[in-house]
């Protein structure tokens, strides 16, 4: 499976989602289709895989990163936004992971995501609660917040180049700033929510 998700995150950082498939996958690795399918009934396996892989490194690094919590505020959220700036994959895998990863995945399979997803994360709600007095809950809810946001502002501040050009022909300004600027201010705001909560 390893080597599968390795083929399939190689063909994303080169091909959008839509783009890819079990055909493609089992091409990169040089196997044949009916090989490929002994180990990964579909692309959203595959991607569900990838995302977890790619989640749990993304919060073993905020882990080990925001390590001496807690943090001043502006503090916490400009490591917060410099971490999830390093993992470009995990921010293109949560940008399609619900409105099409997900809703393409069979149900038994999204519960087994949704169990590991809880596992990985559950260290993270004992760290944020620590940060901000949060109950364990609200540091969840905090969480994905955070998480949600990061895929959309990463997008705006690193569009395609024809994006980036329609976007000048239109008569808009430039895109101006960073993602981590941006994404620590964010950051930073839910943060000060999350701790004037009783």
């Amino acid at each position: 499976m390893t080597a599968i998700m390795d083929a399939a995150e190689a063909l994303s950082r080169q091909l959008p989602y839509h783009e890819i498939n079990m055909g493609l996958i089992a091409k990169e690795l040089g196997w044949s289709r009916s090989n490929l399918y002994k180990y990964a009934s579909t692309q959203e396996d595959v991607f569900l895989s990838l995302h977890s892989r790619a989640h749990a490194r993304y919060v073993a690094d905020l882990l080990r990163t925001l390590a001496g919590a807690p943090l001043p505020g502006a503090e916490f959220a400009r490591l917060w936004a410099e971490v999830t700036a390093r993992h470009e994959d995990l921010l293109r895998y949560q940008d399609i992971l619900i409105s099409i990863i997900e809703s393409n995945a069979s149900l038994e399979r999204l519960v087994q995501f949704k169990r590991t997803f809880a596992e990985v994360v559950a260290p993270l709600d004992q760290l944020l609660s620590v940060q901000t007095g949060a109950c364990a809950h609200d540091a969840r809810e905090l969480y994905l917040r955070l998480l949600y946001q990061a895929p959309g502002l990463y997008n705006h501040y690193h569009c395609a180049e024809k994006t980036a050009e329609a976007m000048r022909l239109a008569g808009m300004p430039p895109i101006t700033g960073t993602f981590e600027d941006a994404y620590a201010d964010f950051a930073e705001m839910c943060l000060a929510a999350a701790t004037r909560r009783p």
